[in-house]
């Protein structure tokens, strides 16, 4: 375009706005309307029907950028006049190539700041909210992003939602708007666009750390850092490191949260008789109230209001930034792995942090757990078993390991304390999703593991991962412990374990040395049977557990049970198979979608007797003879038996209940050995039936 035209800039993003709405209905409805006018036979020709809603859609993108430099040109303090023949003119060019992004990027780097330092000035939300869209529109325009890093965009960035917080609105449970979430949204992912430049580092030094507001923002900024994860795009997004880094700070303010006298959450009172002072509070004891986090935010819950309260620890929960930095991590495998494997000590504490047994909230209705992310973000870490990562991944186990068999200590005593001494207990169960993950770290390496326990240093606690040997060892005493803590009360993460147990039986009695594979596996098995009989695990939590590992078995036989192992020197391509099938035992027993099984048995408290701890390696019966036919080492049963299936060559998981199949085992050459190989492991580690 040559000729000139006045503007107003506002309704120049009003068009900018219309024209991609326009754009996103063509995309919606072209390939319907192609499809029903041929179905017609219509001949209006609209062949070129989506080239027009790709050209709208590109209009609208460049209208947008024009839109954001006239209100740019507008807010700078030289102003512009259009009418008089001496005014100064400010030129908006038509090519959008021709405007000077990086320079764009400074004048609203600098003027957004001057927005958040005035936050209560009538016009500061609103060129928030301009900045939130200029950035959106340029997020693929590294220039912009770069000059708006450099102008101190992250820094800014982070201090968004806090300029954006309504205490009034928060009263009622929502400190942040939906507009404002929405600005955030934009925010979040200009965020994490400069974020990932900053890593790369492709710009001038000497250099600030640009980075260092958003992975180490002080205390007074750590909620408004972290609802720029909350809001800004999925965890897979980011940058590993960045990610890990924000969320080793945000594990270190959990942790003080927690041990302040606000704590991380409201204390909870339940009703005695007819009173009407009960539920969530700040504190949970008279006087004057602890100043808390969640305060600072407008989120105060009182005992006196118990149902406005209870809204309140919900918006509390949904507000928590180390809760929204985990559901990020819980998106991305390498952060994860970053995470529990920080040098100078960080990855351990990392660990201890996330195998807390704080991850839930006392309630009026049992606690309500909050630990899925987490859940996520150990199996990540500590699961892949992939020459890429076996390394790291044991890395992390190690330090996880080593924090659970701690945690055990520090949870069951502090239960125990409160129950001698009366008190109602906050946190009388282990956190759900924490305990399938511990369930499923210790079962990817439960052969590794059985190696080392017979002969690891209990007293010393050893422990480590040997990068040489890609092998992970620890000791009884402490493996015990990790056990005890994710079995107790917990048939679901006791059936994940047991299952991966009986899959590596399986592939075991298959394999080249199933001697010392059986051997091995069989320290483990002993060991955890052990620990069940610790934590007098009932004989209907054992009839819950055996009848839900049986059913996963069943449903995802051709997935997990049995197959003929990878050839030799293919160990770490078979560990990836046991923990890539993690995910699926999980689902499988947490939400079946057929039971044939009962597994409503767990209220029942009769303990679990010394005989059917004895007999438990008796389970594992099958599992031997299903490797030994799907390896060839013995011939399938003949005829028809009710506990074998020819055309999958699947034995039954619950086989060994029936006699005929004890028969035909005991007729096997090798089965008797091997079985009494595996016998020799378990009996080694689980020693003394009562627990001891």
């Amino acid at each position: 375009m040559s000729d000139f035209a006045g503007v107003d800039p506002h309704q120049l993003r009003v068009l900018a706005n219309r024209l991609k709405d326009l754009a996103d209905v063509l995309a919606r409805v072209a390939p319907t309307t192609r499809s029903k006018f041929n179905e017609w036979g219509g001949t209006l020709n609209i062949s070129q029907l989506h080239q027009q809603a790709v050209q709208v859609g590109d209009d609208a993108k460049k209208m947008a950028l024009r839109a954001d430099e006239a209100l740019n040109l507008l807010r700078q303090p030289n102003g512009a006049a259009y009418c008089s023949p001496n005014g100064d003119w400010v030129n908006i060019p038509w090519d959008t190539a021709d405007i000077n992004s990086a320079q764009e990027a400074q004048q609203e780097a600098a003027a957004l700041k001057s927005a958040l330092d005035h936050p209560k000035d009538a016009a500061s939300r609103e060129i928030i909210s301009q900045m939130g869209q200029s950035l959106a529109d340029h997020q693929g325009d590294s220039a912009y992003m770069t000059a708006f890093m450099r102008a101190g965009g992250i820094a800014d960035s982070t201090q968004v939602a806090n300029s954006l917080l309504d205490k009034d609105s928060a009263e009622k449970g929502f400190p942040l708007s939906k507009e404002s979430q929405r600005t955030l949204a934009q925010f979040g992912k200009a965020t994490q666009v400069m974020s990932t430049l900053a890593v790369k580092g492709d710009y001038p030094r000497p250099a600030p750390n640009y980075l260092a507001p958003l992975i180490d923002p002080p205390d007074s900024s750590v909620w408004s850092t972290g609802m720029l994860f909350e809001y800004g795009p999925p965890g897979d997004a980011w940058n590993p490191t960045v990610l890990s880094d924000a969320g080793t700070r945000m594990l270190a303010w959990r942790a003080k949260q927690e041990a302040g006298p606000g704590g991380l959450r409201p204390g909870y009172t339940p009703q005695a008789g007819g009173s009407s002072w009960y539920g969530y509070g700040a504190s949970p004891y008279s006087g004057p109230q602890p100043h808390a986090w969640y305060q600072d935010i407008g989120l105060d819950p009182s005992m006196s209001n118990p149902d406005h309260g209870q809204g309140l620890t919900s918006a509390i929960m949904a507000n928590d930034p180390s809760l929204a930095v985990m559901r990020a991590l819980a998106q991305n495998a390498q952060a994860s792995r970053d995470l529990l494997t920080k040098p100078d000590g960080f990855g351990l504490k990392n660990a201890q942090q996330l195998v807390d047994h704080t991850w839930q909230t006392p309630g009026p209705n049992g606690d309500i757990d909050e630990s899925g992310p987490v859940g996520s973000i150990l199996n990540f870490a500590a699961t892949d078993r992939s020459p890429a990562h076996i390394d790291q991944s044991g890395q992390a186990a190690d330090n996880i390991l080593t924090a659970a068999a701690k945690e055990k200590d520090i949870f069951f005593d502090k239960n125990e304390n409160e129950h001698k001494q009366g008190y109602r207990q906050d946190y009388p169960d282990y956190p759900k999703a924490t305990s399938m993950a511990l369930a499923g770290i210790t079962g990817t390496w439960a052969q590794d593991l059985g190696s080392t326990i017979k002969t690891a240093d209990s007293a010393s606690h050893t422990h480590g991962y040997d990068a040489q040997l890609h092998g992970l060892g620890s000791n009884s005493t402490d493996l015990e412990n990790v056990m005890q803590l994710f079995v107790k009360g917990n048939p679901d993460a006791a059936a994940m374990f047991d299952t991966t147990l009986h899959e590596q039986v399986s592939e075991a009695a298959a394999g080249p040395d199933p001697d010392h594979d059986l051997l091995t596996i069989g320290n483990t098995a002993g060991l955890f049977t052990k620990a069940k009989v610790a934590v007098k695990y009932s004989q209907a939590q054992q009839i819950d557990e055996d009848h839900k590992r049986n059913l996963t078995l069943l449903n995802t036989a051709g997935l997990l049970f049995g197959f003929v192992p990878s050839p030799p020197g293919k160990a770490l391509a078979k560990g990836l198979k046991y923990s890539q099938n993690l995910a699926t035992i999980g689902r499988t027993i947490v939400a079946p979608t057929q039971d044939p099984f009962s597994t409503g048995n767990a209220a029942s408290q009769e303990a679990l007797n010394k005989g059917d701890a004895r007999d438990q390696y008796k389970s594992f019966s099958p599992a031997v003879a299903q490797g030994l036919v799907r390896s060839g080492k013995v011939k399938p049963p003949t005829g028809h038996v009710s506990w074998y299936d020819p055309k999958t060559k699947t034995i039954m998981p619950n086989a060994n209940k029936d006699s005929t199949f004890n028969t035909w085992a005991g007729d096997q050459s090798s089965y008797d050995g091997y079985l009494a190989q595996f016998k020799g492991g378990f009996d080694t580690q689980e020693g003394d039936v009562s627990g001891s």
